[in-house]
């Protein structure tokens, strides 16, 4: 049994057979947004071209064009709202073009394998130190799908002394 009054069913479903949807929600009402969906692009096609920068220097580079101006809230509003996070760099290494032909290479010759032929692997169990620091306050700006493309990615070398393998 439903807790609530006949008439509010009967509301809601005349609601659903007329509007095809039962939201309560009035158009119009509040505040108008302040960045419209042009300047949301302008405001994406700013952070493509360079994942880096901070919210402070996106709200700068923005106020700098033709729109509006707004504040800093405004646009780290915006970016959440578009689904855009400040999140830390994928940590890649990095490869030249010959490194990824030659990884791309080898996995298509043993995408084939059977279980068989991996038991017959030596898979070593070694821990890995670095000794060098890693500087983690790096972020950039990306959508959850967007892991690895290269501008949302921090590469790492190997130096020699670099790390200790146990």
């Amino acid at each position: 049994m439903v807790s609530c009054s006949r008439s509010a069913i009967v509301s809601i479903h005349a609601k659903w057979i007329n509007d095809g949807d039962t939201s309560n929600r009035h158009q119009g009402v509040g505040r108008p947004c302040v960045i419209k969906e042009k300047e949301c692009q302008r405001l994406s096609h700013l952070i493509k071209q360079n994942r880096h920068h901070t919210v402070a220097q996106l709200t700068a580079q923005y106020n700098a064009g033709p729109s509006a101006s707004v504040s800093e809230h405004t646009v780290q509003r915006t970016l959440l709202d578009m689904g855009l996070c400040s999140r830390h760099p994928t940590h890649v290494p990095l490869l030249t073009k010959r490194h990824r032909q030659l990884c791309l290479q080898w996995a298509q010759e043993h995408r084939d394998w059977i279980m068989d032929e991996w038991t017959r692997v030596a898979w070593s169990d070694e821990s890995r130190f670095l000794i060098h620091h890693v500087d983690t306050h790096v972020r950039v700006c990306r959508l959850p799908g967007e892991l690895l493309i290269r501008s949302c990615t921090a590469g790492h070398t190997q130096v020699d002394g670099g790390d200790i393998m146990l």
